[in-house]
């Protein structure tokens, strides 16, 4: 898959180990398996979907005395996936991204016999 994950790719295609969620509303966060969340809901199921279920957990939603959802835009959940639309995969630390080629081989790196020892003299002795 070349193209980076969006809102439509399904589990099955989510190129990552491991599924984010934040929100920018509130300090919540969320972290799931990828083989867990497919057990769970499928492999059919949609990013946007899982975004949908991480709003309709957010404890700070607005609700009536009798329990009904207010729906405000201003009170919405801003939950969201930060690896959507990003190329490299965030559970790679930035060394790791790409190989990098050093000079050289093992060839100039390692003797190929070893040094001849020196010999020591004594000091005043006659020989």
């Amino acid at each position: 898959m070349s193209e980076p994950p969006g809102p439509h790719t399904t589990l099955e295609f989510y190129p990552w180990i491991v599924v984010r969620f934040r929100c920018t509303r509130c300090r919540r966060y969320g972290d799931a398996r990828l083989a867990k969340l497919a057990e769970k809901f499928g492999s059919q199921e949609t990013m946007a979907e899982l975004i949908a279920r991480f709003h309709a957990t957010c404890p700070g939603r607005p609700t009536t005395k009798s329990g009904r959802i207010v729906h405000d835009r201003d009170m919405a959940c801003g939950g969201y996936c930060p690896d959507l639309a990003t190329n490299p995969p965030p559970d790679l630390p930035p060394r790791m991204r790409s190989f990098t080629l050093i000079k050289g081989g093992a060839g100039d790196m390692l003797p190929g016999e070893a040094a001849p020892a020196e010999r020591r003299r004594r000091v005043g002795g006659d020989e």
